[in-house]
């Protein structure tokens, strides 16, 4: 799995209303490719690609919140994504110091968790 910096900007107030968002979230460019995703305007974003697969982590420690979705890298279809917004959930999939993990190692765990 290698990160990567596709382009990313905030979605508009109608791509937001078309992705069924509450609040707005943000666009990926990748290899011509658009693919919503949910991080906030305050979220980090990281992305990472293995394969045909892109995994999207967005974590906000000051709310205490992290998210992934996992897309197909060509066509942008999102495959699976994980949401966890409460502490309890959080170190129930990674544990207590989550906080000091490397964002791709939260992306693995969160991965085998799902599969």
């Amino acid at each position: 799995m290698t990160q990567i910096t596709p382009t990313i900007r905030f979605m508009t107030p109608e791509e937001t209303r078309t992705a069924k968002l509450i609040n707005a979230g943000s666009v990926i460019y990748y290899e011509g490719t658009t693919i919503p995703i949910a991080a906030g305007r305050s979220d980090q974003v990281h992305v990472f690609k293995q394969s045909t697969v892109l995994y999207v982590l967005s974590t906000n420690y000051k709310l205490g919140y992290l998210g992934l979705e996992i897309f197909d890298a060509s066509s942008g279809e999102e495959y699976e994504q994980i949401f966890l917004q409460y502490e309890w959930e959080i170190e129930e999939y990674l544990g207590t110091d989550w906080e000091q993990m490397e964002p791709a190692t939260i992306v693995r765990k969160l991965v085998s968790n799902l599969i």
